[in-house]
């Protein structure tokens, strides 16, 4: 396997860090991945190996404000400039791995994200793979913090409250929950207008999921007490039939990647791109590491 890390301007001239990950083998197709709010693209190793063994590279970026791109940690000037930036990516991958098919993973935050890109800006893609995306959270502000909020946005957007991560809702192993607390790239915080736009943002695309028009896995954990599963089983009903595919995975917390039964989702990942994609009884992914 190759790394290549590259940094791209967005168009306000921020600067966003880029990595790549190679097989050694013929590629047969690329994986953008979208992380969360206060992790970064480096945190989906599993993910990454999962694919590069099977001869997919993966591509992805350091969110604005997030890793080791630029920007005030846990802000966005606007949800728009997050589009542009997933513009970049896609861009990008195109560029790089030419005439191959691109599948997008957007994880939590980076679900929001994925699914409002495909329903606004609708690229081609083979794909898209979507796990514990904050469409909800699993237990909303009340309506005064959510006023407040809101009001916060138009007086002072960049105001940052403190979005603490409880790491044992992550995920059950304790590994994951002690690099999590130690990485320096990480952080907590979220501003009043990156809240708003995601709250908003979510609201959005499952209002529109019956324009979805990609074919989507969606997984989420049953235990995850940071979004919201049942807002995940509302946009899968929502969605054309037979383009979703919802796997809810009893007992499991917020990162499904980061899990300690991950290769069983890795495995059913796998069957999806194999079944259900323009990849399908091509046998491209084992379903086994």
């Amino acid at each position: 396997m190759k790394i290549k890390e590259f940094s791209h301007n967005a168009i306000d001239g921020t600067s966003l860090f880029f990595r790549e990950w190679i097989p050694d083998g013929n590629v047969k197709g690329v994986v953008c991945i979208i992380h969360g709010l206060g992790d970064h693209s480096n945190w989906y190793q599993g993910l990454v190996n999962y694919f590069n063994t099977n001869n997919f590279a993966v591509a992805a970026f350091d969110l604005r404000g997030h890793g080791k791109s630029e920007g005030k940690r846990g802000h966005t000037p606007s949800y728009e400039a997050f589009m542009s930036d997933i513009d970049i990516l896609l861009t990008s991958t195109k560029n790089h791995f030419k005439d191959l098919p691109i599948l997008f993973y957007g994880h939590s935050f980076g679900g929001n994200l994925t699914l409002n890109y495909i329903l606004r800006r609708r690229p081609k893609v083979a794909g898209v793979i979507i796990s514990s995306p904050w469409l909800s959270l699993y237990s909303n502000p009340p309506k005064s913090k959510l006023y407040f909020a809101f009001l916060l946005n138009k007086i002072c957007p960049s105001f940052l409250v403190d979005n603490i991560v409880n790491e044992a809702a992550l995920s059950h192993n304790p590994e994951i929950m002690q690099a999590y607390s130690k990485d320096p790239l990480t952080h907590s915080c979220i501003s009043a207008r990156l809240f708003t736009a995601a709250y908003k943002a979510g609201i959005w695309a499952i209002d529109n999921a019956s324009k979805f028009n990609v074919p989507l896995l969606l997984i989420h954990g049953d235990s995850d007490k940071i979004t919201s599963s049942e807002a995940s089983k509302l946009f899968a009903q929502r969605v054309p039939d037979n383009l979703c595919t919802l796997k809810i995975y009893e007992g499991l917390y917020h990162s499904l990647h980061n899990e300690l039964c991950n290769k069983k989702i890795f495995s059913n990942i796998g069957e999806w791109i194999n079944t259900k994609t323009i990849f399908s009884n091509k046998g491209l992914l084992s379903q086994e590491l």
